[in-house]
């Protein structure tokens, strides 16, 4: 019964790339979820990269970010690369004010600008 209650993250193919895009909670479970789908997904099919939108998240804390830094390098050993967009200016001030691990990561304003840097990549 506890399944009707997932909430999981739409996962669409578009332009060679994987999109998903955040508009829920984050929480463990949520993370795990996106995890296991993205990465079945990206081994199903021959999408090169990997968009994470995260325009809807207002929220993330330390170890949320820590969680989709795992993911993005898990996407990473199975040779797709990734792009962040949509962070917003809160919460990349407070990933910085909390000394988080930026280094590496491709981030983008806007979903548009994404898939012109996944191109680039």
């Amino acid at each position: 019964m506890g399944s009707f209650n997932r909430q999981s993250i739409p996962l669409q193919i578009s332009q060679n790339c994987i999109v998903a895009a955040i508009q829920i909670a984050l929480t463990s479970e949520v993370f795990e979820q996106l995890q296991q789908d993205l990465l079945a997904k990206l081994h199903q099919s021959e999408a090169r990269g990997i968009i994470i939108d995260v325009s809807g998240v207002e929220v993330m804390d330390f170890d949320d970010f820590n969680k989709l830094r795992s993911i993005i390098d898990m996407v990473k050993v199975m040779g797709a690369k990734t792009v962040i967009s949509g962070l917003q200016p809160g919460l990349i001030s407070a990933l910085v004010d909390l000394d988080a691990n930026i280094e590496g990561l491709d981030a983008t304003l806007n979903l548009d600008d994404a898939f012109v840097a996944i191109k680039k990549l």
